[in-house]
């Protein structure tokens, strides 16, 4: 039986910036729904990243991916450049 490996990260893109952020269990939280969110702040926080650095970077837009082994699913885009 072949062992899935999964993994999450926000992938950020941009002008100035292509990065990974890796996402830990404890930055997952249970919303009123009931379904697990990750909440950005938490995630550029652990990575010592605020907003205003994204802002920085021009990035233009992060990627919310799972990796099972070498597959990657993109499960969110968030554009941010809005003034395209």
């Amino acid at each position: 039986m072949k062992q899935i490996n999964e993994e999450y990260a926000y992938i950020i893109e941009g002008k100035d910036a292509k990065n990974i952020l890796q996402i830990v269990k404890e930055d997952f939280i249970e919303n009123a729904d009931g379904m697990l969110d990750c909440p950005l702040d938490g995630v550029l926080r652990r990575h010592n990243l605020s907003l205003a650095d994204l802002n920085k970077m021009k990035v233009t837009r992060l990627l919310f991916v799972r990796r099972e082994n070498q597959l990657m699913i993109t499960l969110k885009i968030i554009n941010l450049d809005i003034n395209i």
